[in-house]
């Protein structure tokens, strides 16, 4: 017989039916509205993880530095349940390897305004405002602003990855369009 994880279904009745629910927030357990801040701010860091992993399942080629970007949200989201520095501390080296995959795979491309013309670019690029928005979301409440800097370079990095796709780069000559680079040089291991 298949065993349901939250057998309150069956019943028709489940905690949160009437809005509030439990969250670990910082080390502390609280019981919130599903409306408050910090309900909000894990929904917009749950939708970023999904869109990011959905990113990675649609591209080829970023499929490592897109995974590496999950694992960067992943800890960030322990590090602000938890309060524990060794996510936040992982979160950022997690970070910092990304870089380093999509490095040697940006164009050499004018800069400017980003418009994507293939499915991955599109997909980075919801996963991109993903972020931005749990970014907004954290600024909003007074505790674990320090994680903004994650969020923050997380989204840039993640608009270079769009860069790493096919799109189109709006300049004051016009609009370029941008193939990837098919053997991306490599970079320097000590980087």
């Amino acid at each position: 017989m298949p065993v349901l994880s939250k057998p309150c279904v069956l019943a028709g009745a489940c905690p949160g039916d009437l809005g509030d629910t439990e969250v670990l927030w910082r080390g502390r357990h609280l019981c919130v509205s599903k409306a408050s801040g910090i309900v909000k701010l894990f929904g917009a860091l749950e939708a970023a993880l999904g869109y990011i992993n959905f990113a990675a399942m649609s591209c080829k080629r970023q499929k490592r530095c897109l995974f590496r970007a999950y694992w960067s949200l992943f800890y960030l989201g322990l590090y602000l349940s938890t309060g524990n520095d060794f996510y936040y501390n992982k979160s950022l080296y997690m970070l910092r390897k990304s870089l380093r995959c999509v490095l040697p795979m940006l164009p050499d491309s004018p800069l400017g305004w980003v418009y994507c013309l293939d499915r991955c670019c599109a997909a980075v690029n919801n996963a991109r405002a993903w972020v931005r928005w749990a970014e907004r979301r954290l600024a909003a409440i007074e505790e674990g602003r320090e994680a903004i800097l994650v969020l923050n370079h997380l989204s840039s990095l993640l608009f270079e990855i769009m860069r790493t796709c096919k799109h189109g780069v709006k300049t004051s000559r016009g609009v370029v369009i941008v193939e990837p680079k098919s053997n991306p040089a490599s970079f320097p291991a000590w980087w």
